[in-house]
């Protein structure tokens, strides 16, 4: 046999599972390209119970509109989200994204027939924002699917409690995303719940927000380029 040729009738004789990475690879490797969807968002939180839809075919700033509740009862704090979400409504919910901050050395947990689950240190400054300061004292923890490569659910959660200021003390940090199937096949951020609780300025303070994406509505025609 030619010499040049024989890595690639190596190549060739190996097992397809020898070739493939691990769980956790093959999920973040997954396409993130699919048409883009319009979908509506629940917001429930201590004062507010909302419900949002997203049409990110619209000009920015303009791809939010508020169904429920109607505008005269907006509170302050309910004005102030609409105007931030308004301003990040870019229609990226899928799953893969949350892949930004999982660590090549991510650890394997434990598997089943269909999943992988694996934890990890979340990365610090993999992308722009302003939750490094919280990041490096949490614990992740992802499950991916293995037939069918996808990130199914993530977790991130303070072990103990911790400074991210020196005048604030959180005392509890959790925060789930769990992700569901879109009729493409690539998996979109369902339900994100956040339970913090800690003191800041010598104040206690505790607040959960829970987040229910539903209702996606593929747009005609919009392609498979876009995200």
């Amino acid at each position: 046999m030619h010499r040049s040729l024989l890595p690639l009738a190596l190549f060739a004789l190996l097992p397809w599972q020898a070739l493939a990475g691990t769980p956790l690879q093959d999920a973040l490797a997954a396409s993130p390209d699919g048409p883009l969807y319009i979908f509506d968002v629940i917001l429930q939180n201590d004062g507010t119970d909302a419900m949002m839809r997203v049409d990110p075919t619209q000009p920015e700033g303009e791809r939010l509109t508020v169904i429920s509740p109607p505008r005269k009862d907006w509170s302050d704090d309910f004005r102030k989200q609409v105007k931030k979400m308004q301003a990040d409504s870019d229609g990226d919910i899928w799953c893969s994204s949350l892949g930004h901050n999982i660590p090549d050395d991510a650890a394997l947990e434990s598997e089943t027939p269909t999943t992988a689950t694996y934890t990890y240190a979340p990365k610090v400054g993999a992308e722009p924002g302003d939750m490094d300061d919280i990041l490096k004292y949490l614990k992740g923890k992802v499950v991916v699917a293995k037939d069918d490569p996808a990130i199914l659910s993530v977790e991130m959660v303070a072990e103990k409690p911790f400074r991210p200021l020196p005048i604030a003390r959180i005392s509890q940090f959790e925060m789930k995303v769990a992700c569901n199937r879109a009729p493409d096949g690539r998996t979109h951020v369902a339900r994100v719940n956040v339970d913090i609780s800690g003191s800041a300025m010598m104040k206690d303070f505790s607040e959960s927000e829970r987040q229910t994406i539903t209702n996606l509505k593929a747009v005609p025609e919009s392609g498979m380029g876009a995200k």
